[in-house]
């Protein structure tokens, strides 16, 4: 990919990185069981959101980013900038030892 900026506008010429290939904020999820739209998938050491329902034994997308609403432990108060983990199907601060970091709130 090859930008160029305006000369009319007092830009300089830029030329994009060759090795860029995508901004990787998605992942495919391939569905052992069906996934609903929203579910939080582990896809190898990542978590993503999935983007649409899919159906056992079919391919998805799943988001890697962005800002989400998940279930969360009722007794917990999510900060910013806490980390959180995955334990029984919800996010929650405290970590048992093996409990899968998610993210940050």
């Amino acid at each position: 990919m090859y930008l160029k900026s305006a000369p009319e506008r007092g830009c300089a010429e830029t030329v994009m990185a060759k090795n860029f290939v995508e901004e990787g904020k998605t992942v495919a999820i391939v569905a052992s069981a069906a996934i609903s739209s929203g579910d939080l998938v582990q896809v190898g050491d990542v978590f993503a959101v999935a983007l649409t329902d899919i159906p056992q034994g079919e391919t998805g997308d799943g988001l890697t980013e962005g800002v989400f609403m998940l279930p969360k432990l009722k007794t917990d108060d999510m900060k910013t900038g806490k980390k959180v983990y995955l334990k029984s199907g919800k996010v929650q601060l405290t970590n048992s030892g093996s409990d899968p970091l998610v993210g940050v709130v």
